[in-house]
């Protein structure tokens, strides 16, 4: 009988608009593709009781979920977070959760560092401006430039360090925030370490986040944050919307507690369109879209069927959320690079 690999949210067909790749790599692993769409919980749950790897982006996966999963090797997030799965109840179930941290790695960065320079010249007030049929760049002063300014980056993981190279190559010196790395990591990368998120905020002229959300980082930048901030701080969010306490960057925006922003994720995607973020004038907002290019796209599809392949096969994935679940499985801990 052949194994059963289901995909699942909608997202998955938003950045997927035919399946024929996923279909076609299944038959590596001896699978059929079997894509589910909607948002049905009694068809979700019947889809994946028998399921053998599950393919999700941004689909709710619960410890309920988990329990009536009898056969499944692997849940794999086809993206970077993996923050809608409960790794608790899959590693209680010897489920391997795996994602794809390094598909967009240089796009995002990219997103966030453009994002920094359109805010810094206020591009969208001179674009309304001339689209207004206007031609007086005096609607955007006051501008400054970024030399010997300082670049607050509050997570300094893989994307976070991809921004350092883009800051540092305009003059920006760079500051940042991390307490799970070790000194080195910010020396080798010629980064001021700052022990307390409040020596950030209070010496950035820029923020950029790039945190996984999680219950210590839901809301991390809110109302007593904005406050600590300069008057022309600039905030700029390329990891998750609620990071971000909206209704504290509205009224900081409203209030000019701080200069700007720029966000490419909100708490809800899409968001309603009475949200008022959306006509904020010193507010850039983009549709999450960070991610993407035509490169980061196949690298995604790519890396996450390996992953999903190997797994089935018996062997270790090369990107796994909790380890800790292969020793009470049979896996070939061989590395990728040897399998």
């Amino acid at each position: 009988m052949k194994k059963r690999i289901v995909t699942a949210g909608d997202r998955v067909y938003m950045k997927f608009f035919d399946m024929d790749f996923f279909k076609v790599r299944a038959q590596e692993a001896d699978a059929e593709l079997v894509p589910f769409k909607g948002f049905d919980e009694r068809k979700f749950k019947h889809a994946i009781e028998q399921a053998d790897a599950l393919i999700l982006i941004d689909r709710p996966l619960t410890h309920e979920h988990m329990s009536i999963m009898e056969k499944c090797s692997i849940v794999l997030a086809l993206e970077v977070g993996y923050d809608f799965i409960d790794v608790q109840a899959a590693t209680e179930r010897g489920i391997v959760v795996s994602n794809v941290p390094v598909y967009c790695t240089d796009q995002v960065a990219l997103h966030a560092f453009t994002l920094l320079l359109a805010v810094n010249r206020k591009l969208s007030t001179l674009t309304n401006e001339t689209a207004g049929g206007g031609w007086d760049y005096n609607v955007c002063k006051p501008l400054y430039e970024l030399e010997d300014r300082k670049l607050g980056i509050i997570g300094l993981g893989r994307i976070g360090r991809s921004l350092v190279s883009k800051a540092k190559s305009v003059g920006l010196e760079v500051i940042a925030y991390d307490p799970y790395l070790a000194d080195d990591i910010f020396e080798l990368n010629g980064v001021k370490r700052c022990y307390d998120l409040d020596d950030v905020l209070r010496e950035a002229d820029f923020i950029s986040l790039h945190v996984p959300l999680t219950d210590e980082t839901f809301h991390m930048i809110g109302e007593e944050e904005f406050k600590k901030m300069k008057r022309e701080a600039v905030i700029v969010n390329t990891c998750r919307g609620k990071v971000i306490d909206e209704k504290a960057l509205y009224n900081a925006l409203k209030k000019t507690i701080i200069a700007g922003g720029g966000v490419d994720v909100l708490e809800k995607e899409p968001p309603d369109p009475d949200n008022p973020l959306l006509s904020m004038e010193n507010l850039i907002v983009t549709p999450h879209v960070a991610w993407y290019s035509e490169n980061s796209i196949e690298r995604l599809k790519n890396l996450g069927m390996d992953e999903v392949i190997r797994v089935l096969a018996g062997k270790r994935p090369r990107f796994i959320v909790n380890p800790e679940v292969l020793y009470t499985k049979g896996v070939d801990n061989r590395s990728s690079q040897e399998t």
